[in-house]
């Protein structure tokens, strides 16, 4: 699937936890992504007591050859055990999600009968891409097995915004490497692997009104991918309490460099220090 170069080696990339005091986060990450991309909130939230625990779905980070093998269900199995988890030394759990993890999270959410989260935070939670093409995976995977992006959309490994966006997707990827270069245009991902995660978003659409907890949606509004009309509509849906808010930011409300990230981190915990300030006081 990537040829020479290993993406997200790193340690920066496995699951980790934060050990705070009896509130914690449990913090989901998105596609392509590995905790990484959990760890500035994770941090803003241990730095206010919090446990934080962000755990690595399977067939991410360096398991990411993997991926095209890898079912929703796994995933699901993967973040209902953190949760378990949590819940036996903690309370109250907040399961925090970001684009493919908010869908994760919700679907998730619906499913714990005996012993669900006590709120959620979903950043900018993915449920479709507007497109014809992307509804009609489940047929597609079975005429085009698989898909070649940088065939398509040439890249010039000169430009900066290109080299961003590899990056992003390949982080560990010497991108002056003529053989990496070589691999990257010859870099194909499996039709099926996608519609796994279209299963992901349907899933959280549809089961969105079966889940009754206290919640926290954030969407960019120059997001493209999770669109704010999207989102607006999954709200509609949710059948719990819910508070909504708009950030000028695109699909990287959980980057620390990013130009909303102090309004997104500052909603984040103004609405995890406020629960569990009154989950405390319906228990005293």
């Amino acid at each position: 699937m990537f040829g020479s170069f290993q993406p997200f080696s790193g340690d920066e990339h496995k699951a980790f936890r934060l050990n705070g005091q009896h509130p914690a986060a449990l913090l989901i990450h998105g596609f392509p992504g590995t905790p990484a991309e959990m760890r500035p909130l994770a941090e803003a939230l241990h730095a206010i007591g919090w446990t934080a625990e962000a755990p690595l779905l399977p067939g991410f980070g360096a398991d990411i050859a993997t991926l095209p093998q890898r079912k929703r269900a796994q995933w699901l199995a993967a973040v209902h055990a953190a949760l378990t988890d949590l819940q036996r030394e903690h309370h109250p759990v907040i399961v925090i999600g970001n684009s493919l993890g908010g869908a994760l999270a919700l679907e998730m959410a619906a499913h714990s009968n005996q012993s669900p989260p006590n709120a959620l935070v979903l950043l900018a939670p993915f449920c479709q891409i507007d497109h014809v093409l992307w509804q009609a995976l489940p047929v597609l995977k079975h005429v085009f097995p698989q898909f070649r992006p940088f065939k398509l959309f040439k890249p010039d490994f000169s430009n900066p915004e290109t080299r961003k966006g590899i990056a992003n997707f390949m982080p560990d990827a010497d991108l002056d490497d003529p053989q990496i270069q070589a691999a990257i245009r010859e870099f194909a991902l499996p039709i099926a692997m996608f519609n796994e995660i279209r299963g992901a978003g349907a899933a959280a659409k549809r089961l969105a009104p079966r889940v009754r907890l206290p919640a926290l949606f954030v969407q960019g509004t120059q997001d493209e991918l999770v669109r704010p009309t999207q989102t607006r509509r999954l709200l509609q849906r949710y059948g719990g309490s819910a508070q909504y808010r708009e950030v000028p930011a695109a699909h990287d409300l959980v980057k620390r460099d990013a130009p909303a990230w102090p309004h997104v981190e500052q909603v984040v915990l103004d609405f995890c220090d406020t629960f569990q300030r009154s989950f405390h006081a319906d228990r005293a």
